[in-house]
């Protein structure tokens, strides 16, 4: 009998799995790898990231672990998002009276406002409030003289110029309001403005956010992206004036850079925690998803500076033509990293989507492998490291295969200096059919003791 590529990827999965523990933990995690009760939760609930997981998962993995936090902590996450880990971090220096240093690092300019939105939000507390609610009431004066000349508020954004999809009004009056925050000199009051501006987008128009693009919908009634906008600056302050400011015991910030290098923005060996969810191998480009929120708060000129976005991000998705350029084919690991992606490259079925596909899997991994390394050097020796990574399945019928981000992920690890403690089965889409490594997972790591750098 003939051995299909899929077969020998399914054995290769198979022999990558019988080297570690899997567990199933989906009673334990199923809820944490999402964002559940973040929408419930003050600061956390400013923007709905999807994608995000939730502000508890933070302590569970501390908890599992058995973690000490005596006296400090530092925590950093790479593909910080929305902000909950580092929120998620600094909660701990009232939980267990410990000092916190929490960095995150985040690329999409949107998500990076967010994030150190709400990072400023948090530590500042009551403090910011009141230079909030009059920033907010500066800004509606000068919304409204710019309402006085409508003709000179336009924008090179295909969507929010398409009258299908956003009513002109909406479309002016979006960004008029963003225009009228800019004006606002504190950076921090500047961008929790932006934030509640950026959540009133989606309600102005007719497109919806379902996860893997925009989706167009007819039959909605556009709101008044400036009552929207009220109504969330109010809930800001709400948050805000719940908040004591945090003491000199907690160190938070955010950087606008790219997470596969954390080396240039965190000192090597000051890491107890690493804890981070990087956009999965899915086909889902995150630029995309979010541009109409970036376009209406005037994050990108031009078409050419979101293209440089997109490529500037994870090789995770065929969305553009990446440059084929894989940093780790010139590393003394290169032999051992081509021994992991080779049989899933090999399961990619000839066709339009070839090239396309295999740039995903190899550009991934050269990723991954680079974000790891660059921790390792970055982590304590008693330090520990989690990620949280979906599979995904790509083609049709005979021609389907999956891309095992845990399980390459993992094997990457121990190239790049780590042991793996436990692979944990955090939850199982709903339509897997009986693809076992069709999931989503929680990977705990550890410092390996016999590391040596690969360069």
């Amino acid at each position: 009998m003939t051995v299909t590529a899929q077969q020998t990827l399914a054995h290769h999965y198979r022999a990558l799995e019988e080297r570690w523990l899997v567990s199933d933990r989906s009673g334990d995690y199923s809820r944490l790898v999402v964002p559940q009760g973040n929408l419930d939760e003050p600061f956390h609930r400013w923007f709905h990231l999807k994608e995000a997981y939730s502000s508890q998962l933070l302590s569970r993995l501390l908890k599992d672990a058995g973690a000490s936090t005596d006296s400090t902590v530092s925590v950093l996450d790479p593909f910080v998002g929305s902000g909950t880990t580092v929120l998620s971090a600094i909660s701990l220096a009232n939980q267990f009276d410990v000092e916190v240093t929490a960095t995150g690092i985040e690329r999409n300019p949107l998500i990076y406002t967010i994030a150190a939105a709400k990072t400023a939000a948090i530590v500042r507390g009551m403090t910011l409030a009141d230079s909030v609610r009059k920033g907010a009431l500066a800004a509606e004066k000068r919304y409204k003289k710019l309402l006085s000349k409508p003709s000179d508020l336009t924008t090179p954004s295909v969507t929010l110029n398409n009258t299908a999809y956003f009513p002109t009004e909406n479309r002016v009056r979006l960004i008029a309001l963003a225009r009228a925050i800019d004006a606002e000199s504190d950076k921090d009051v500047r961008n929790i403005l932006r934030v509640a501006l950026a959540g009133a987008v989606e309600p102005a128009g007719r497109m919806r956010r379902d996860g893997r693009a925009l989706r167009f919908m007819p039959e909605r009634k556009p709101l008044d992206p400036k009552k929207t906008f009220d109504q969330l600056v109010g809930d800001c302050l709400t948050d805000l004036r719940a908040r004591a400011p945090m003491g000199s015991g907690v160190a938070a910030n955010v950087v606008h850079a790219d997470g596969r290098a954390p080396d240039m923005h965190v000192s090597p060996s000051s890491i107890d925690w690493t804890v981070f969810s990087p956009p999965y191998p899915n086909n889902i480009d995150y630029t995309e998803v979010y541009k109409t929120e970036a376009w209406a708060l005037g994050l990108y000129a031009s078409t050419s500076h979101m293209r440089d976005q997109r490529l500037s991000t994870v090789r995770s998705h065929p969305s553009v033509q990446f440059p084929e350029v894989y940093a780790y084919r010139n590393s003394a690991a290169a032999k051992r990293i081509g021994e992991i992606v080779s049989p899933v490259l090999d399961a990619v079925p000839p066709g339009r989507y070839e090239k396309g596909r295999r740039q995903v899997i190899e550009g991934y991994a050269d990723d991954m492998f680079a974000v790891l390394s660059s921790c390792r050097h970055l982590t304590k020796e008693t330090g520990r490291l989690a990620f949280v990574v979906g599979n995904s399945a790509h083609g049709t019928g005979s021609e389907k295969f999956v891309i095992a981000a845990d399980l390459l992920m993992s094997a990457l690890a121990e190239l790049a200096g780590w042991t793996v403690e436990e692979i944990r089965i955090a939850r199982w889409p709903r339509r897997r059919g009986d693809d076992h490594n069709l999931r989503e997972s929680v990977v705990s790591l550890a410092p390996s003791a016999d590391w040596s750098p690969v360069n």
